[in-house]
């Protein structure tokens, strides 16, 4: 089977990345509800500053994805390694998906984003790494409720953005985030749109939808916990739910280090 965005970004801003010690060390955001209603920005300007906020020093993330039952019961575990360098020309990452003992290796992904254009995959899978097709950005990380959108956060450069009929609401952590509705370039099975909730502080992911052709939820993802490593706030474990599916998916990073 195919490893078919873990993040921020999947990790990010939501998870492949981290968020800054001081929001303003990457650039200049509002403190107040009232300061950033004064900027009037516009939805696409709000996104197009999460893609700011993600660190470019290269960086190597170590964590678990475990798939359990809603009532807790474990139904699957993987170690990975993201080997991320957004700051490279292109910006790149590298994703090695594991068996639970981080030892046998069962598929390896390498990712690029050309400026202007979505993220391009390539995966090699099996005992001899061959290159295996392309897949979807909807398409799930070997039967977890992760996708390739969580892992490359493509929707983040997407240009047809506006705030959802609610712009402004708090995250499942009690965060005041903008909320807004981002709708894919070219057609994504499963995906009409993303709802995403950006933290009004710190201008990064904290919470996300995928929507349906019928525009209700089909999956969701959260921040569940963060922790500081070195002098960055990094997320430690974010949940990834197929709604009606009966599981759920926890992304967890157990270390992070510069390479």
């Amino acid at each position: 089977m195919m490893l078919k965005k873990i993040f921020l970004s999947v990790l990010c801003c939501m998870a492949a990345g981290g968020f800054p010690a001081r929001a303003q060390d990457v650039f200049e955001i509002p403190e107040t509800l009232e300061e950033a209603e004064a900027e009037n920005r516009t939805a696409a300007q709000i996104l197009h500053d999460c893609t700011r906020v993600i660190p470019t020093e290269p960086m190597l993330l170590k964590g678990m994805l475990t798939v359990r039952r809603n009532r807790g019961a474990v139904l699957a575990e993987y170690a990975y390694n993201l080997l991320m360098d957004w700051g490279a020309e292109p910006p790149s990452a590298e994703c090695l998906l594991f068996e639970k003992d981080a030892k046998t290796l069962l598929e390896r992904a390498q990712l690029a984003r050309p400026l202007g254009r979505s993220a391009q995959i390539r995966l090699y899978e099996g005992p001899q790494m061959e290159a295996a097709e392309t897949p979807a950005f909807s398409s799930r990380i070997r039967g977890t409720d992760m996708t390739w959108l969580d892992l490359t956060l493509d929707f983040l450069w997407w240009k047809d953005v506006r705030f959802d009929d609610v712009p402004r609401g708090k995250c499942r952590t009690g965060r005041t985030c903008h909320i807004l509705l981002a709708s894919p370039p070219e057609d994504i099975p499963g995906c009409a749109a993303m709802r995403i909730w950006v933290d009004v502080a710190l201008c990064c992911v904290m919470q996300a939808e995928q929507l349906g052709p019928q525009g209700k939820p089909v999956r969701k993802m959260w921040v569940q916990n963060v922790k500081k490593w070195e002098d960055r706030w990094m997320i430690r474990d974010m949940e990834i739910e197929t709604l009606n599916s009966g599981h759920r998916t926890r992304l967890s990073v157990d270390d992070a280090a510069k390479p």
